[in-house]
């Protein structure tokens, strides 16, 4: 199979070995230049997220946030990293990444964090925020680096230029983007929150269960194991409430406490399973009539509602 690591560049399959090591292609890396809070707003706002979505989302940006607030701006740089050849198979991208991960960003920077991004044209790339040992910051003119002026630039990240156009390579990646940090930590966390939603625009079948975020040992500002505090979220929570009534009706020799008992009854799915019977459950106290869930479980509702015929019971 014949490889090219120019414009136009066949995808690779996903392969068990790495052959990678091609001329660098050009950088697809997307620039640093955000210039207002509310226009980073508008793009998290570009895909629809799922609730799972949103809280990593959430998560990732008071990663970015914590990171600012503990290091300091000048000692943060963002990172973008783009294979040499036209790579799609989101396994071989992360085998690659994690081998990096591994030999040279782990023991080169104080903390990372990571996102996995898809292009339009499939093409895989990632964006990482390091916590470097030193100011990159001080002193640089953002305008002439947009310009492609770099006499700005001092010597620790001229020097950290020059240690990515050697390394990169040997790990398969083309032109790599080192940039200190323009904005506020703020701005920058809104920022790198938005590939979330970037990616979910062009996300593949052979994405799903794709780690789209990865975090050093004392990056991450907390876990996706919470609920937003809103009208919608309130609402779930007093339905499965409701629910978790029912089903202790149903299994009266189960005791129904805490949602780890409901996952004990119905499965650790079984939110998802019966997602959409929740949703239906009325909140009214006067409710009547009758409705059944694909568990057969059943619930009391207004006499204008079409009850459902029961199921069979979910096996558990």
């Amino acid at each position: 199979m014949s490889v090219y690591a120019s414009g136009g560049a066949i995808p690779l399959p996903c392969l068990n070995s790495n052959i990678s090591n091609d001329i660098p292609s050009e950088t697809l890396s997307e620039p640093l230049n955000s210039d207002t809070d509310s226009q980073l707003l508008d793009n998290l706002k570009l895909a629809k997220l799922s609730t799972q979505h949103r809280k990593s989302a959430f998560v990732l940006q008071e990663s970015v946030h914590n990171l600012g607030e503990r290091f300091g701006l000048d000692n943060l740089g963002f990172l973008t990293l783009t294979f040499a050849q036209n790579i799609k198979c989101p396994k071989e991208a992360q085998r690659r990444l994690n081998s990096l991960i591994t030999r040279i960003i782990k023991p080169r920077y104080q903390e990372y964090l990571g996102v996995f991004e898809r292009q339009k044209s499939g093409r895989i790339h990632y964006h990482f925020l390091v916590v470097l040992n030193f100011d990159i910051r001080t002193g640089v003119d953002f305008d002439e680096l947009a310009a492609g002026k770099y006499t700005s630039a001092g010597k620790p990240l001229r020097s950290e230029w020059s240690f990515w156009r050697n390394t990169a390579k040997k790990y398969g990646f083309g032109r790599t983007e080192l940039l200190p940090i323009k904005t506020t930590a703020e701005a920058m966390a809104k920022y790198v929150g938005k590939y979330i939603s970037k990616h979910m625009e062009v996300r593949n079948a052979e994405d799903k269960g794709v780690r789209l975020v990865r975090y050093s040992r004392g990056a991450r500002a907390g876990t996706t194991r919470f609920m937003f505090h809103s009208p919608g979220a309130n609402e779930w929570r007093r339905k499965v409430e409701k629910f978790a009534q029912i089903v202790q009706a149903k299994h009266p020799e189960r005791k129904i406490t805490e949602l780890s008992d409901l996952s004990a009854v119905l499965g650790k799915r079984w939110a998802f399973n019966h997602r959409d019977y929740i949703l239906g459950i009325p909140l009214d106290d006067c409710a009547q009539g009758a409705r059944s869930s694909p568990a057969g479980y059943l619930i009391e509702l207004p006499e204008s509602a079409h009850p459902i015929q029961p199921l069979r019971s979910t096996p558990h």
